[in-house]
């Protein structure tokens, strides 16, 4: 019985911006592999459809692993487990805390409460953001206006 394993090891933490969208964008990997297809990755770079998986995978494992940090931005600025450039986390930071339009209009006015929470999912429905980032968001929302310390 054999067993395939990939294996990678590196220094410098590589981001893919693009991934790093869908991620923020609540997508799952399947889901985002889809897109990532259909944007023609496959043939502009000449991997295959199991590469690009794995791809996406460690993407995904490597930002949920950064989300705590990201909740406090100066922990992401000062940790030293991952290895990226201050210009990268400065893009790391500045994307996790955007906001969708349609998002802030929806929420804009609202009292941000438990009911609040239970409104993201009629947010996601009439907006088209997934639940995920919905929820990203508000929670981003809510440490910003609450000015919680960093």
């Amino acid at each position: 019985m054999t067993s395939e394993l990939d294996i990678f090891v590196g220094n410098t933490t590589l981001i893919d911006e693009d991934v790093y969208r869908l991620w923020l964008d609540g997508y799952s990997v399947s889901d985002a592999v889809a897109l990532r297809v259909r944007s023609g990755i496959l043939e502009q770079t000449g991997a295959t459809a199991a590469v690009l998986q794995s791809d996406t995978m460690d993407h995904y494992r490597t930002f949920h692993m950064l989300e705590r940090l990201l909740h406090a931005p100066p922990k992401l600025l000062h940790q030293l487990i991952f290895q990226i450039p201050p210009s990268r986390q400065a893009l790391l930071i500045e994307r996790y805390y955007a906001f969708d339009e349609a998002f802030v209009r929806e929420v804009l006015g609202k009292k941000l409460s438990k009911g609040t929470k239970k409104d993201l999912d009629d947010i996601s429905t009439k907006t088209g953001i997934t639940l995920k980032s919905c929820r990203r968001q508000g929670l981003c929302s809510h440490r910003f206006l609450c000015q919680q310390p960093l």
